[in-house]
Formats: C-alpha cells, sequence, structure tokens
C-alpha cells in the first residue's frame, strides 16, 4: 500500500508493556501496520528520519478544559486543539466544566460535530449536575458520546445526591470523576496550609482535607458498587487514604495535575498569580508523595488540567486572581525535566498518559503494536525547552511560563495522519 507513514530510527517506547528498543514503524490505514528493527519504507511512503528521538503512542488527556461550548474566552476550542496537537496529544477529553458546562446531551453532540473536523480525536465528560444543581441526564449524555461523568472541579456537598447519582451511575457501568475535599475546610481557600502560607496572610486549605474527601466517597462507592476516579489528588494525606480503600476490593482510580508533580508551596512565595491554582500547590513533601504514587501505580492518571484564564482575570492579587493555566504544551518537556532530574521515569510518566487512561476508558488507543490505532507522539526527549521562549499555541498564562524544562515535541500523528510537525521538522 503506497501513501503510507515510515517512520525510520526511533527509539520505541511502548508504556503498556514497557518494552523499550530501537527501531522503525510503518503506519498505513490508519493503523500501525508494521513495528521493529530493520523495516524498509516502501515507495510512496512518506519517510520521518527519527534520529533515535523517542515514539510512543499519542498522549490522552482526560483533564481539559476548553473556554467553547457556550462561552467565550481567551482561547477558543480550535486553538486548545492546536495546542493539543503541538503537546502530543492525540486524544484530548474536555472537563465537563468546559464553558458553561458539558451538562445536557447537546453538548456532548456538539463536542462530536466539531470531533469531525479536529486533527486531534475530541470527546468529552458529562457533568454530574444541572446549574440548577439537579441530577443531570447522564444516561442520555453517556448515549450521547460522553467517555465518564464528572463533577468537574465542583465540590458535590449534599451526600444523599451523591449517593443517588453513583447508584444511577453504576447502572451504565460508568466512572464518575469527583473532587475529593471536605467542603467546610476548602471552600474559598486559596493556598494549602502551611506557616509560611499564614505569614503570606493567605486562606489555607490543610491536607487533610483530601483525606477525608477520600474516605467519604470511597464509603459511598462501597455502597453503591461504583467506579470512582479521584480527580486531581495532590497531597500525601490522599493518597494514604485511596491506598487504605483500595485495600477494600474498591473500583476506584486516580489522577494528579501536571502542575502539582513540578511545582510546590515555595512557587507561590512571591504572591504571584501565575500559581493561583486550584487544588493549591502544596508542600514539597506532597508533590514527592505524587511521583512515587504514579511511579508505583497508585496514581492511575496524569493530566494536564489545562485551564485557559484571561489576561486580565489573572491580572489581580493573588488571593483575588482566578485559578488554572495553560498546561497542555508542557506535559512532555515535564515529564523530560522529571525523568533528567531523577525524580519519575519517563516510562512511569508516559503510562499515565497512554496506556492508563486508554485502558481506565477502554479507548484502543495508548499502545504500540500491530493493527493499534496509529496515533503517536515523536520527541526529542534531551532538546534544551525555555517554556514559551519559542512561542506556544495556546495564549493563555501559564504556570511553567519562563520555565527551564526539557525536551520538545518533533511531530504528532493522529490516525496515522501527520496533524503537527515542529517548523522545520518533517519538511
Amino acid at each position: 500500500m503506497s501513501g503510507a507513514l515510515f517512520i525510520s530510527g526511533a527509539r520505541l517506547m511502548d508504556p503498556a508493556t514497557g518494552r523499550e528498543t530501537a527501531g522503525d514503524l510503518r503506519a498505513a490505514g490508519g493503523v500501525i501496520e508494521e513495528i521493529g528493527p530493520g523495516l524498509t519504507a516502501q515507495d510512496g511512503d512518506t519517510v520521518i528520519e527519527a534520529q533515535g528521538a523517542v515514539l510512543c503512542p499519542a498522549l490522552i488527556d482526560i483533564g481539559a478544559r476548553a473556554s467553547e461550548p457556550g462561552a467565550a474566552g481567551i482561547e477558543n476550542l480550535d486553538t486548545t486543539i492546536r495546542a493539543a496537537a503541538a503537546a502530543g496529544v492525540g486524544t484530548l477529553i474536555l472537563s465537563s466544566s468546559s464553558g458553561t458546562g458539558l451538562t445536557r446531551p447537546e453538548d456532548l453532540e456538539w463536542i462530536s460535530y466539531r470531533g469531525l473536523q479536529s486533527p486531534v480525536r475530541l470527546l468529552g465528560a458529562a457533568c454530574t449536575h444541572t446549574p440548577q444543581s439537579e441530577m443531570a441526564e447522564i444516561g442520555l449524555m453517556l448515549r450521547a458520546g460522553a467517555m465518564l461523568v464528572s463533577d468537574g472541579g465542583e465540590i458535590v456537598s449534599d451526600t444523599r445526591f451523591l449517593r443517588n447519582l453513583l447508584s444511577y451511575a453504576s447502572a451504565f457501568d460508568a466512572w464518575v470523576g469527583l473532587t475529593a475535599e471536605e467542603i467546610h475546610l476548602s471552600a474559598g481557600t486559596v493556598a494549602h496550609e502551611s506557616a509560611m502560607a499564614v505569614r503570606l496572610g493567605l486562606t489555607t486549605r490543610p491536607g487533610i482535607s483530601q483525606r477525608l474527601g477520600v474516605e467519604r466517597l470511597a464509603a459511598l462507592a462501597e455502597l453503591t458498587g461504583a467506579r470512582i476516579l479521584f480527580e486531581r489528588l495532590t497531597t500525601a494525606d490522599g493518597l494514604d487514604a485511596l491506598k487504605t480503600a483500595r485495600k477494600r476490593g474498591l473500583e476506584l482510580a486516580a489522577s494528579a495535575p501536571l502542575t502539582h508533580l513540578v511545582f510546590n508551596e515555595v512557587d507561590i512565595g512571591g504572591l504571584d498569580p501565575a500559581y493561583r491554582l486550584d487544588p493549591p500547590l502544596r508542600g514539597e513533601a506532597d508533590r514527592l508523595a505524587l511521583l512515587g504514587a504514579i511511579n508505583d501505580g497508585l496514581i492511575d492518571i496524569i493530566v494536564s488540567d489545562h485551564t485557559p484564564v484571561a489576561l486580565e482575570a489573572k491580572a489581580n492579587p493573588f488571593s483575588d486572581a482566578a485559578p488554572g493555566s495553560a498546561s497542555l504544551e508542557a506535559l512532555i518537556p515535564a515529564l523530560c525535566m522529571l525523568d533528567a532530574d531523577g525524580q519519575l521515569p519517563l516510562m512511569a510518566g508516559l503510562k499515565a498518559l497512554t496506556s492508563n487512561p486508554a485502558d481506565l476508558l477502554c479507548l484502543p488507543q495508548g499502545r504500540l503494536y500491530e493493527g493499534a490505532p496509529a496515533d503517536l507522539v515523536l520527541f526529542d526527549p534531551a532538546a534544551p525547552n525555555v517554556y514559551g521562549k519559542d512561542g506556544l499555541e495556546s495564549p493563555a498564562p501559564s504556570a511553567f511560563a519562563g520555565r527551564r524544562l526539557q525536551g520538545r515535541v518533533l511531530m504528532s500523528v493522529v490516525d496515522g495522519a501527520i496533524v503537527y510537525a515542529r517548523p522545520g521538522y518533517a519538511e
């Protein structure tokens, strides 16, 4: 078959199996046709010389926010999609809090329509509740293409509502993403509880808030038989509670935001609103605990937690600044930097962004083998990278801006087609 994509001389990394080897890959008809050392390109193939760059499955991000549908913002959905392609993301699952909220089947149908025009695979998560705080039409939204149900970061305090929600969602065998926080300890807070935050005069949230949140939700999972994804765990207290809950044989998973793997509470010392995030940046012990939890599999998934915030909403005193960071394009540079510093093996980081989310949501992507979807990313893990110096697709403020990271995406492939190539590469 002519017109295939042939990538030669790559460092093939398959996080699903842990295999790493030098070799080549040929993609045709939207799938990986051949993979291994010593392959030969055929007439008509588009040949890419990888020269030792890493070739792995395209990333799967299940936690990015977009300004659409239904709202205007600093970046429109097309910009978010371009940022995803430039980040090596092949499957982008929008948070249920995107735009004005993915609260209706029509919202998921709109995303499916936009996905037809998107270079990356575009999907969405269904919101647990309507703007009137009533249970959303979960069954209809799942039928319309929602990949999971999620509170979108808004803590659901009504335990009876949660019980009914989890019982209903369990009938569809759907994963329910929930924010594990004790609302009375977390509401209105902007910083992690510590001596430094107190000196800065900030309202603080203790780590135990996540422990109480995990314990509460795990008890409801035991009662209802639901499958719960603890979204954006960030504390050692929360991880300890998750470890205990898993011993009871419950179907529980957890994600961690990229920002909290790189930054800690010290970064807010200058009260730079770029580091105003929700959940807030935690202590160094919490950050190291998160990295260890990803390496040993307690944390299943890394999410970008990409949240495009308007410049004027960030240009406020720290406590008044809108929380959030544009983080999609930092995914691979941050993982490469953590690997180079000996903090998190690259294979473990990639697994939490490829095969793990694919396994959780029963997606065929996220693996390197013959017959698998040809969703791929090629990147140079050793390239120096001052984040944003050479330009970014997303114009939104980022906590990573100006940071020295490492690694650059060279090319992204979805369904066998090149959807992004670094300027000057693959020409």
